[in-house]
């Protein structure tokens, strides 16, 4: 078989693993791609135990209080590093483990709790945020999830308190969002009772300084290469530092490592899950990590948000204030809009995580995606209110950019997210299309396979399905949800009928799929938070007041770029630019 084909062999398996291993419930988002709302998944809005509530919120005064004292950014920045006092501060407030449980010292934190404390980090230090979410939202969550007893026993208790850091190493000279580029391989050696692994990781967050790694290597299997996680420990022979902090141009004060495994000796009681199913934990850990993600892009925009707003309504030009002028109301008002939509996409993810929903691959790239692109618009609507002030080092934006950049890179890059979203949303779709025709091959055998599928496809034509808002002002918004969800119903089959199996090639329909799907995901938790809200408060208050314009502003904004999304499915210009790119680069 030529290397081409074996390659994509590999990467279909890979897929199929990381999507679809075990019997999973649709979730939300994947239901959308069927023209339906299963709203008992997003409505009412996820709801905090008042006692979880009261307790964070005792936590977030308390960092608050840290981070007054202790933390500066601008520094940290400088220096390229986090000081090690801010970093013992984090461990005794309990930051560093609030999601471990007490047994183990952390503080059992849900994921509303631990997105609290992220959102307020990063609305000070992107760099504190990011290092606090590489240690315990994918570091140590593969211990957390798959640990045994014994190896909880051994680590949680220093990494809770700190004394210990976590880093997750998956990313290799030639392998990014590529999982199956992976080169590191681990080979047992049965008369020490250790494997061998052997390779390279690059760009490790805290793989300088952590005291346990989760570490993702191949190991031969069956005749075949399969993905397995190790815990791997600095003092392991093999282990090598060949860089503890490669100079970025952002999110400088976290050390970004690169490391090499020479013969690195592990037991295979290090072995984290099943041998082989290192994929699965890994996407698992960067499921949690892209929803504190999105709160730490919340943190940040609600910072700028403030300061932009502050600077429109007290600058002067031409003997009027900035705020009064029309391009200037419209980037304060998309900033605040975009504000409100990623806080609510953040907390309603953070809901389904802590209900414990079987499948949230996509609501969590969703949001990740979502939240990151919404920041840096944030981050251009801010530095143009505040002109050139925005360029000098004595005040916060250019550090705040260059820490920005990061987010639409980090943790699987956008574009690769987006063709993630897209093919991911259409694959049940495509397989129950599959099934109906196969189906039609043994009509007799199959006949509730076909009359199911009809009655199902004509239900879709002729109805828009529910969206469960109770306020009379979000009934307008419901509706044309409802109908955008029908319209991406209907055009899926059909996308799926005139591309096939090439659709998976056809990146920039994905990229719009991934963009319709989005857009319905966060106007839901938009109307899904409002509606809650106004049943809280039928009086109206002004926050309240505010809350709606708000939220309604982005359903606007939202309904706009479902519809330049959609409208894209059957009439674009993607064969045009494929033979124009394919002219420059010569790509044949």
């Amino acid at each position: 078989m030529p290397i081409d084909a074996v390659r994509q062999e590999e990467q279909i398996r890979m897929a199929e693993a990381l999507f679809f291993s075990g019997e999973k419930l649709p979730s939300f988002a994947r239901a959308l791609f069927f023209g339906v709302c299963d709203s008992h998944r997003v409505f009412p809005f996820p709801q905090v135990d008042p006692s979880e509530r009261a307790r964070v919120e005792e936590v977030v005064t308390k960092l608050r209080s840290f981070c007054d004292e202790h933390l500066d950014p601008d520094w940290i920045d400088r220096h390229a590093t986090i000081p090690k006092e801010v970093i013992q501060g984090l461990g005794r407030l309990g930051v560093l483990g609030c999601t471990i449980p007490t047994e183990y010292d952390g503080l059992g934190l849900t994921q509303y709790g631990y997105c609290r404390l992220v959102e307020e980090l990063a609305s000070r230090c992107g760099s504190t945020a990011l290092f606090v979410n590489a240690h315990q939202s994918i570091g140590l969550k593969a211990l957390l999830l798959y640990g045994t007893p014994q190896q909880k026993d051994r680590f949680l208790r220093p990494l809770a308190r700190g004394e210990m850091l976590a880093a997750f190493a998956l990313t290799e000279p030639n392998a990014g969002s590529d999982a199956a580029g992976i080169e590191t391989t681990a080979e047992f050696d049965p008369d020490h009772r250790v494997y061998h692994i052997n390779g390279a990781k690059q760009w490790i967050t805290n793989g300088g300084i952590a005291g346990m790694l989760t570490v993702m290597a191949k190991v031969q299997m069956e005749g075949q290469q399969r993905i397995t996680a190790f815990i791997v420990t600095p003092d392991m022979p093999g282990f090598k530092v060949v860089d503890p902090a490669l100079e970025k141009v952002g999110m400088r004060g976290t050390q970004t490592a690169k490391l090499a495994f020479e013969d690195l000796e592990v037991p295979p009681e290090n072995i984290l899950g099943e041998p082989g199913q290192g994929l699965k934990i890994a996407l698992t850990c960067l499921d949690f990590g892209r929803t504190t993600f999105g709160a730490a892009c919340t943190g940040t925009a609600r910072q700028l948000y403030r300061l932009a707003v502050d600077h429109a309504v007290h600058r002067r030009q031409f003997q009027r204030p900035l705020a009064s002028f029309g391009l200037v109301k419209e980037m304060i008002a998309r900033m605040g809009a975009l504000l409100y939509a990623m806080e609510s996409g953040t907390y309603l993810t953070a809901g389904l995580l802590d209900r414990g929903e079987e499948d949230f691959m996509l609501e969590t790239a969703m949001l990740k995606v979502f939240a990151s692109e919404a920041l840096w618009q944030i981050v251009y609507d801010a530095m143009q209110i505040l002109g050139g002030r925005s360029l000098f080092c004595d005040r916060p934006y250019e550090r705040i950019m260059r820490d920005t950049r990061l987010n639409m890179i980090g943790e699987g890059s956008n574009e690769v997210l987006r063709a993630f979203i897209g093919a991911g949303g259409i694959r049940d779709v495509g397989m129950q299309l599959k099934e109906v025709v196969e189906a039609t091959r043994h009509p007799l055998a199959r006949l509730g396979k076909i009359l199911g599928f009809g009655r199902t496809s004509i239900h879709r034509i002729v109805t828009s399905p529910t969206i469960p808002v109770r306020s009379e002002q979000l009934q307008k918004e419901a509706g044309q949800l409802a109908s955008r969800i029908r319209r991406l119903g209907l055009a899926v089959p059909r996308l799926l009928a005139r591309h096939k199996e090439e659709i998976i090639e056809r990146q920039m329909i994905l990229d719009r799929l991934a963009d319709a799907g989005m857009s319905m995901y966060m106007t839901a938790a938009v109307l899904s938070r409002l509606d809650t809200d106004l049943e809280k408060d039928p009086r109206h208050t002004t926050q309240i007041g505010e809350e709606i314009a708000l939220g309604k502003l982005y359903c606007t904004l939202a309904f706009q770029n479902m519809d330049r999304a959609m409208d894209g499915f059957f009439d674009n210009d993607d064969d045009q630019v494929e033979q124009v790119s394919d002219r420059i680069t010569g790509w044949k």
